[in-house]
C-alpha cells in the first residue's frame, strides 16, 4: 500500500517537472525569439508606397533583431489575397503580413471574404497614416475649395470625380462631402493612382484624389492646384486646408498596419511591437515616410485593434450610405 503511494506522488511530481521543463522551454523559445529570419508579406505590389515603408522599416528594424527580414510582395485585391493567405499561417511570429488597413476595414463590406477581418489575426502595430488630397489641374476655375462647392450646387450632376477605386477612402470621402454640403456628381474610379493622375492631366475628370505622393512632382511642378487634404497637412503645400479647418466633423482613414496569423504568443507580438517602433523612431525611415507622404502615427496591441473596429464599423456605414455595400454580390 505504502508503495503504491509513493509511486503515485513520484508519478505526479514527475509530471509536475515535466510540466515545468516544457513551459521553460517555450518560455526560452519566446524570450530567445526570433532565432530565424522573419518574413513580412506586403498586399501591395513592389515599389508602391506602402511596399517602400516596409522595406525600410525592415531594413532599421534588422540591426535590432540581428535577423534578416525578408519582404515578399503578395499583391491582390487590395490587400485581400495576402490577408487570406496569412490567416492560415501558423502563428509563431515568423509570418506576418503588412497592409493599408484596407482588408480590415473596407474590404469586408464589399465583398465576402474567407477569414474574420478582427477575429482571424493579431494586430501588431499601426506605422502610420496615408495623406490624401484632393486636385484639380492649374487652368481649373477652381481656384480653392470653397470655389468647387459653390459651383457643384448650382450645377447638378456636372462636377466629375476621378478617383482610385470604388471602396478606397479617397472615393468614400467624396460620397461624404457631397451628402454634407447637398449636391450631386459624377463618380468615375480608376485601378490606382496612377490612371487616376493621368485622367486629371489629360482633362478626362475635373477633380481627382489620391495619396499625396502621387500627386506631389505635380504640385511642385505646378501642372495641378491642391484644394484640401483629407488627412494631416502636406510639408510640400501647408497652405491646403484640412478637413478640420474646412469644418468637415468626419474622417477618412487610411493606415499601415503590421500583423499576424490569430494565436502568436503575447510575449512575441509584444517584441515584434517594441522592436519595430524602435525602427519607427531611426532618422532614415521617418525620412523615407514623409517622402512617400505617410504620417507617423503608431498604434500597438489592444489600441491598434480598438482603432481598426471602430474604422471597421466607420466604413460600413459610409459604405452603406454610398450604395456600394457587398456591390459583388450583385
Amino acid at each position: 500500500m505504502r508503495k503504491e503511494i509513493l509511486n503515485k506522488i513520484f508519478s505526479i511530481t514527475l509530471g509536475f517537472i515535466w510540466i515545468f521543463i516544457i513551459f521553460q522551454n517555450i518560455s526560452f523559445a519566446q524570450s530567445s525569439y526570433p532565432t530565424k529570419p522573419i518574413t513580412i508579406w506586403v498586399g501591395f505590389p513592389a515599389g508602391g508606397g506602402t511596399d517602400i515603408i516596409i522595406r525600410a522599416l525592415a531594413e532599421v528594424t534588422f540591426k535590432t533583431f540581428k535577423q534578416k527580414i525578408i519582404v515578399v510582395n503578395k499583391p491582390g485585391g487590395g490587400g485581400t489575397v495576402c490577408a487570406s493567405l496569412l490567416s492560415k499561417e501558423k502563428p509563431d511570429g515568423y509570418i506576418l503580413a503588412a497592409s493599408t488597413d484596407t482588408p480590415i476595414t473596407r474590404a469586408p463590406h464589399l465583398r465576402d471574404l474567407d477569414y474574420d477581418p478582427l477575429e482571424s489575426f493579431e494586430f501588431i502595430i499601426r506605422i502610420g497614416l496615408w495623406k490624401n488630397l484632393f486636385v484639380v489641374r492649374s487652368d481649373s476655375p477652381f481656384k480653392n475649395w470653397k470655389d468647387l462647392i459653390e459651383w457643384s450646387k448650382r450645377n447638378p450632376g456636372k462636377l466629375i470625380h476621378g478617383h482610385p477605386g470604388v471602396g478606397t477612402s479617397n472615393h468614400l470621402a467624396m460620397v461624404k462631402i457631397a451628402m454634407k454640403e447637398g449636391f450631386t456628381y459624377k463618380s468615375v474610379p480608376f485601378a490606382g493612382d496612377s490612371p487616376t493622375v493621368s485622367a486629371l492631366l489629360g482633362g478626362h475628370v475635373m477633380v481627382a484624389s489620391g495619396s499625396s505622393v502621387a500627386w506631389k512632382p505635380h504640385v511642385e511642378a505646378k501642372t495641378v492646384r491642391p484644394l484640401l487634404v483629407i488627412e494631416g497637412e502636406l510639408e510640400y503645400a501647408p497652405d491646403v486646408p484640412t478637413f478640420e479647418k474646412i469644418g468637415y466633423d468626419f474622417a477618412m482613414s487610411s493606415s499601415i498596419i503590421i500583423f499576424s496569423p490569430k494565436g502568436i504568443p503575447e510575449s512575441i507580438s509584444e517584441i515584434l511591437g517594441r522592436t519595430f517602433l524602435e525602427g519607427m523612431r531611426n532618422e532614415i525611415f521617418k525620412k523615407i515616410a514623409i517622402e512617400q507622404g505617410l504620417s507617423v502615427h503608431a498604434l500597438l496591441g489592444k489600441d491598434l485593434y480598438d482603432y481598426l473596429k471602430k474604422w471597421f464599423y466607420l466604413y460600413e456605414n459610409y459604405i452603406k450610405e454610398a450604395g456600394i455595400y457587398k456591390i459583388e454580390r450583385r
